[in-house]
């Protein structure tokens, strides 16, 4: 416990709910348990506890708890979703301040623009958005929590053709400073505070109430298409992509999946398009610049859709436990030589790796800085608890070894829990200088948790 901070006694805690519109827990409320068990989708259980859980119901929530924890010394962490991997808004001490009742989205169908509370899906929104003919580049799991997911940036779905990085899109953000003040921020109003929100990650130092998001007109034709080949071709087949640089409007991915007693490379393209020709040509401009023989036959062009990508995303994720780890890099042949190497002895043959092609993008002023044109995030998952350490020091070990060949890392699927000291890899180093004064300015008492969670 900090030595400075205000006792708080049984009044202080009874009195401080009835001023909410939600509700909020203490650690020795009966009901505490089981808030904290919900708190996170992933199954693993994270061993760090909060002093205090809060739902909050409305705006004046979250200003009101901001208040309550700052006279008590009691630092605060934000939840949107809890999609996060590694749990990060859960920390030992403090107030954890619940988002996930704040999931208002109103759409404004003329100015293609959707203004968005942090509680909502990547799902609500792209429902939201359809029957206006409009889109945005949300994440590729519907259950995807629109808030996280933007601060860190977000790799979103057709994000190559839809400003590079989700986050790009964000045209303003309404704010709660450690101060308690409701802010506006965007390009001309609060500018760093709105730069820091494009990218900048758990532990800003204000908690982001409302986004207002560029849309997009909705594709007509979303068409899919797969090819494999084999994992010893994995290498060959990530620079034949790189020398065909596959069309913006074409996501290009590739997973390695099992097959049979082995594993293989399987090559998969989303075509966002108005027409099926245009689809056709989308998918036909990248396999007729690939080198004969190196894949399969590719499979038929298949219909999909914002609800079919997510489904297939979430599809992917079979345990109950979960860990991830990521790099950017410029080097995909190396960096397929060290998957290689490590993937047959991976504790769980559920552990699926996943690279997509990002190309070069322009990257406007803004927090995200983190540069490669391959990103190489694994999903390490498992699931009894006996196997914990294991999936941790192999995701460790392949990580340490990728280190060598990367250009950065993006931070939503950075290890936060055994990678904290060394979170600065998702950032310019300018850029990270530049995010740890602003905290310094517009958190000086550390009314927030920082970004390093540390490992437990």
């Amino acid at each position: 416990m900090d030595p400075r901070r205000d006792p708080i006694d049984a009044d202080d805690f009874r009195i401080f709910p009835r001023h909410l519109d939600g509700k909020a827990r203490s650690r020795h409320h009966a009901e505490y348990a089981g808030w904290h068990r919900s708190a996170c989708w992933n199954g693993r259980r994270f061993e760090r506890f909060p002093e205090y859980i809060v739902r909050a119901q409305s705006v004046a929530d979250v200003a009101h708890s901001i208040d309550f924890a700052r006279r008590h010394r009691l630092p605060v962490s934000v939840r949107g979703r809890g999609h996060s991997y590694a749990g990060c808004f859960l920390r030992d001490d403090g107030l954890l301040l619940d988002l996930a009742a704040l999931d208002r989205i109103d759409v404004d169908a003329a100015a293609r623009l959707a203004a968005v509370q942090p509680g909502a899906s990547s799902r609500q929104l792209a429902q939201a958005l359809a029957p206006h003919g409009l889109a945005f580049p949300t994440g590729h799991g519907g259950d995807v929590g629109l808030s996280g997911f933007l601060l860190g940036g977000g790799l979103g779905i057709n994000f190559r053709a839809w400003g590079g990085i989700s986050a790009f899109n964000v045209r303003a953000i309404d704010l709660i400073g450690a101060d308690g003040d409701l802010l506006h921020a965007d390009a001309e109003h609060h500018p760093e505070l709105f730069w820091a929100a494009r990218g900048g990650g758990p532990g800003l130092g204000f908690v982001v109430v409302k986004f207002y998001l560029d849309c997009r007109p909705l594709p007509r034709c979303i068409t899919s298409t797969c090819a494999r080949t084999g994992l010893d071709r994995l290498g060959e087949l990530l620079q034949a992509i790189e020398r065909a640089d596959p069309e913006p409007a074409l996501q290009v991915m590739v997973a390695v999946v099992p097959d049979g007693d082995g594993l293989q490379a399987s090559l998969s393209a989303l075509a966002f398009a108005d027409t099926p020709r245009q689809a056709q040509a989308l998918h036909a401009s990248l396999f007729a610049n690939l080198p004969a023989g190196l894949l399969e036959p590719p499979a038929q062009d298949q219909p999909s859709g914002f609800e079919a990508i997510y489904r297939q995303s979430e599809a992917m994720l079979v345990s109950r436990r979960y860990r991830s780890d990521n790099i950017l890099t410029d080097r995909a042949g190396e960096a397929a030589r060290i998957l290689a190497a490590h993937l047959p002895a991976r504790p769980s043959p559920a552990t699926v790796p996943l690279l997509i092609w990002r190309g070069e993008p322009r990257l406007p002023d803004a927090a995200f800085s983190a540069r490669g044109r391959w990103f190489v995030s694994t999903y390490a998952q498992w699931d009894a608890e006996r196997d914990d350490e294991a999936n941790r020091r192999w995701l460790k070990a392949l990580y340490d070894e990728l280190a060598g060949v990367a250009s950065g890392a993006y931070i939503n699927e950075f290890d936060l829990e055994e990678r904290s000291d060394r979170v600065e890899r998702c950032f310019a180093p300018a850029n990270w200088a530049r995010l740890r004064e602003l905290r310094r300015r517009c958190d000086p008492d550390g009314a927030f948790h920082d970004v390093r969670i540390g490992r437990r």
